[in-house]
């Protein structure tokens, strides 16, 4: 593993997704829509727009990991690694991820006055590197962009939609930013349990992520000692049995074709001295 792979993998993605700016903007937009939609329910449109960040993360994860598959099976090809490949993503779209989040939180913060503000960044925050191997999984797994943007819209909008402590939220990845969000509501709720719980969710879907590329990418390769071998080996039968296959290829065409008789040669006569 090079770190100057990994560099060069994440100013590419960084150029090629910061150019696609109508896709970001409405990417951003979306979560803040759903924060001012839910306004009126109080102090706990912070836990519903936290959790909406979700969809401008993951979609711009996506988009980095769908509009670059051509791509990867030349890099895959030159030499490079699947894993450089997912530390250069994760390189550009944690930052990214983060930097969203921090425009988000301060955002929220005056407008929502949680009790605890602090909890209430820290849960975005998550929400937000959450979603980058949320986003980096579905990418890998499903071929187009149409299939991928209605996956993360259904395990956003089910986790939006569910109660916290129903059974479906909580095999869901982003029930530990939700409870932290939730805890920043009041002066009393758990902290370490939930940060725990996305570490574990954010492993898992790494290792899905990882095993997801490496199957779209995977290149058959062969050893170069056993092809030398090989090949030696087929030049030394070529050589031994050649003598042989003539002897064989001149029988079988003089059989097929019997040899052919020259032509006599006619020389030309003097021609006859004349006496005067």
């Amino acid at each position: 593993m090079r770190a100057r792979r990994i560099l060069i993998m994440a100013e590419m993605h960084g150029r090629d997704l910061l150019r696609r700016h109508g896709a970001m903007c409405l990417l951003v937009a979306l979560p803040f829509s759903f924060y001012f939609a839910s306004t009126d329910d109080g102090p706990g449109a912070a836990a519903s727009g936290g959790v909406a960040l979700a969809f401008a993360v993951s979609g711009a994860a996506l988009f980095s990991v769908l509009s670059s598959r051509a791509a990867d099976q030349r890099l895959i090809l030159s030499g490079y690694r699947p894993f450089e490949m997912l530390l250069g993503r994760l390189l550009f779209l944690g930052p990214l991820a983060l930097s969203i989040a921090a425009v988000f939180s301060f955002t929220m913060a005056p407008l929502s006055s949680p009790a605890r503000p602090w909890v209430m960044v820290l849960g975005v925050a998550v929400v937000a590197l959450q979603s980058v191997p949320l986003g980096l999984a579905v990418g890998s797994a499903v071929p187009r962009e149409l299939e991928g943007t209605l996956v993360l819209i259904g395990v956003v909008g089910v986790q939006l939609a569910t109660r916290l402590n129903s059974v479906g939220s909580k095999v869901l990845p982003f029930y530990g930013p939700r409870e932290l969000l939730e805890a920043s509501l009041s002066h009393q709720g758990a902290i370490a349990r939930p940060l725990v719980l996305t570490c574990f969710y954010g492993v898992a879907l790494l290792i899905a992520a990882r095993l997801f590329v490496w199957r779209r990418v995977k290149v058959a390769r062969h050893e170069p000692l056993l092809l030398a071998r090989t090949a030696t080996s087929a030049a030394q039968a070529t050589r031994h049995f050649a003598p042989r296959n003539e002897r064989v290829a001149r029988s079988e065409l003089g059989r097929i074709a019997p040899p052919t008789r020259r032509a006599p040669r006619h020389r030309a006569r003097p021609a006859r001295r004349t006496r005067v």
